[in-house]
């Protein structure tokens, strides 16, 4: 269980300064991206929410940069750091303690926040399922039926069907059951024959690109850093992106730009005027709120990026979102749950095990030997080092006790490093001039010389 709590207040520590550089990095990535396209943006804004949500897991990707020379020079200058489970040696190591009273409330106000975004979705997604039970066939004019027949032909949607809802504001897209475009009740009678054009070819891209299934999947992966304002910040651009996708699908071929322009803004009108809330999870023509940025976007005369230059700029963009990414992991911070007092401390065949700090000073190594480098890894060129991080106890003697793997590399490099931390001797650890046992962290550097 401690391992998990640790591992779930790490990642929650993580996730709250990480969200930071990648959705800088993205909007920087996006930016250099706009000449392409919305395609092109949409897909840095899904990376960035995929980097946001498994950045935040991967503490390792620092361990595993420490096999470079030169990176980390703290790994490099020596075989030996001590980490205490608390106090300024911890921090310098990387490790934060943190009170068990304080990781369950962290935790719990956590897990509250988790279950609450849940609930949210299935009441959203309990929504739509009713309305569409609720829905009816739509009744359409000649001419409108035409038209309808005409988007499903164009977009491939031959099992695509329409229906009417008093429960919508506008158009909306989804997929429970088959792909299904569903209307407000009045929308046909209230609209005229270009605005019915504009919302069904727009409708029909969002069925097009399974934008309901993938909406639905984002916002499941999402959940774990649904907390953070700057999650949402990435769904919004997610949003707007895709909205724009739809608008460039609409005018490439069944409908002039100028027109479809206009019955955007007479569609907000209708919408806005409409009355209606919508609480269902469902993809709308209006939905992403920047309609004044997509009619700009539409009325733009469009640029054409060649070959070379398409390349060059999704490799740079690429390693500008990668380089936050894998930036923001090598830095991560790592949560070490202990104990809430020194009067806690477990009882051992060592006596008390106490933690440095709150009048515990730690324990001074004496004589600490090299870990041997193994020699089933000498003949792999690939493995330059690595790091291997060891807890044990130092008793009243000064001696290491208990000495297990905290964070294994390799097991030929586990059982090094097990192996020469027997071996370290220590001046004990003193609480009011006397020597008390502690449990301490150890990190035993590999490196091939």
């Amino acid at each position: 269980m401690h391992s998990f709590s640790g591992f779930a207040a790490s990642y929650l520590v993580n996730a709250l300064w990480e969200g930071a550089p990648i959705y800088l990095a993205a909007w920087l990535a996006s930016r250099m991206l706009r000449r392409m396209g919305p395609q092109a943006e949409h897909a840095m804004w899904v990376s960035a929410l995929f980097a946001a949500v498994v950045t935040p897991a991967l503490p390792c990707v620092r361990q595993l940069l420490a096999l470079f020379p030169g990176w980390c020079a703290t790994a490099s200058r020596g075989a030996l750091i001590l980490v205490a489970n608390q106090g300024s040696a911890a921090r310098h190591a990387g490790f934060f303690p943190l009170s068990q009273t304080w990781l369950w409330w962290l935790l719990a106000t956590y897990l509250a926040t988790m279950v609450l975004f849940v609930g949210w979705l299935l009441f959203s997604l309990r929504g739509a399922v009713r309305v569409l039970r609720q829905a009816r066939p739509a009744t359409l004019a000649p001419e409108q039926e035409e038209l309808w027949r005409r988007c499903r032909v164009a977009f491939s949607l031959h099992r695509a069907r329409i229906l009417a809802s008093a429960h919508v504001p506008g158009p909306v897209a989804l997929s429970l059951d088959g792909p299904v475009l569903l209307l407000p009740s009045d929308f046909a009678a209230r609209c005229a024959r270009e605005d019915i054009l504009a919302a069904l070819v727009h409708e029909c891209a969002h069925l097009r690109r399974c934008d309901f299934q993938k909406n639905l999947f984002y916002e499941a992966v999402s959940l774990a850093i649904a907390f953070h304002p700057l999650t949402w910040a990435i769904k919004s651009r997610i949003a707007q992106t895709r909205e724009m996708i739809c608008d460039a699908m609409a005018t490439e071929g069944e409908v002039d730009a100028r027109s479809y322009a206009q019955s955007l803004l007479r569609l907000a009108a209708m919408v806005a005027t409409s009355g209606r809330v919508s609480a269902i999870h469902a993809i709308g023509i209006l939905d992403a709120g920047n309609l004044e940025k997509r009619i700009m976007r539409i009325r733009m005369k469009k640029e054409h990026a060649g070959a070379i230059a398409r390349c060059g700029l999704i490799g740079a963009a690429s390693a500008i979102l990668l380089c936050a990414a894998v930036g923001a992991a090598a830095m991560a911070v790592q949560v070490a749950p202990r104990a809430g007092s020194q009067d806690s401390a477990q009882a051992s065949a060592y006596g008390h095990v106490y933690h440095v700090g709150q009048g515990v000073s730690a324990p001074i190594p004496l004589n600490t030997v090299q870990a041997e480098f193994p020699k089933s890894a000498l003949k792999d060129k690939k493995v330059s080092g690595g790091i291997v991080l060891l807890r044990m106890i130092v008793d009243a003697e000064g001696m290491p006790r208990d000495v297990r793997v905290v964070r294994s590399y390799r097991p030929d490099f586990d059982a090094e490093a097990v192996k020469a931390a027997k071996n370290y001797r220590f001046r004990p650890a003193m609480l009011k001039e006397k020597p008390v046992a502690v449990s301490i962290t150890v990190e035993v550097n590999f490196k091939r010389y």
